[in-house]
């Protein structure tokens, strides 16, 4: 089955809702920044690398929608409270986090030659990150009446990584933990979290990964779909999370991952 690239959501869906996606710089975060901005969303773009949050932002402003981009390093509190903050004052609220980024490893890697390094990077960007950032816009939200908190896990986190190791595992599955706490402390309040657990995505990201061509036929295999999936595929399903549609779940984690997951 071949991906589909067409838009599946109404235009406006999202007009008046103030988005802050994480890791928006590049692959699945600026592509679902530009689509939520392009639905009607006022969109802030947080990349650790200001240069590539301000090309997302370039292209989002370019095509008529409404955007502001920020460097941050999602794993310093001082920098996520100066994100918040900054997000804030710009749109005066904020409705929807995206936390999409996170780090990895490399592929491979045996657990027992890992550095330490590593496995604390991993969990700085998945795991502190995620948490950093829910921190600081819970207030908001609560204060706002409610809102969404959509957390990246990924087939790793519900089995593990036919590509990365223990690190990414194990990072992985912590922010299923968290999606699974947060959904129960704060329902209350009108805050929904939710997790998508995407599988191998066919970009830049995966071919750093893969050693040829044998590596990426090796990989399609053990998907029953048959193919890596397309960013779309993925960010289609976080704009289902992010819309009324889903407005019924909480602490949900939601497999994309073409067969490979079956849960």
């Amino acid at each position: 089955m071949a991906p589909i690239e067409t838009p599946v959501f109404a235009p406006g869906i999202f007009k008046g809702r103030v988005f802050l996606v994480t890791g928006a710089g590049r692959g699945i975060g600026k592509l679902l920044a530009e689509r939520l901005a392009a639905l009607g969303g006022q969109v802030a773009v947080c990349d650790i690398v200001a240069e590539r949050a301000e090309e997302t932002a370039k292209a989002i402003a370019a095509a008529g929608g409404s955007v502001a981009a920020m460097a941050a390093d999602v794993s310093r509190e001082a920098d996520v409270k100066r994100m918040v903050d900054e997000v804030v004052a710009r749109f005066g609220r904020i409705d929807v986090l995206v936390n999409t980024a996170g780090s990895y490893g490399a592929a491979y890697r045996a657990t027992h030659e890992t550095p330490v390094e590593e496995w604390d990077n991993v969990f700085a960007s998945n795991v502190r990150g995620s948490f950093l950032c829910a921190k600081a816009v819970l207030p908001h939200m609560i204060a706002g009446g409610g809102g969404r908190i959509i957390n990246f896990a990924s087939n790793a986190g519900r089995s593990v990584s036919p590509l990365l190791g223990c690190s990414y595992t194990a990072a992985k599955t912590a922010v299923i933990g968290m999606t699974r706490h947060l959904s129960r402390e704060y329902a209350k309040h009108g805050v929904l979290v939710n997790t998508i657990a995407p599988g191998p995505v066919a970009g830049e990201r995966v071919a750093e990964l893969l050693d040829g061509p044998q590596d990426s036929a090796a990989l399609n295999a053990q998907i029953p779909i048959g193919r890596l999936a397309s960013s779309a595929d993925i960010v289609d399903v976080v704009l289902f999370m992010a819309s009324d549609a889903s407005r019924y779940m909480t602490g949900a984690i939601l497999d994309v991952s073409g067969g490979l997951i079956l849960a």
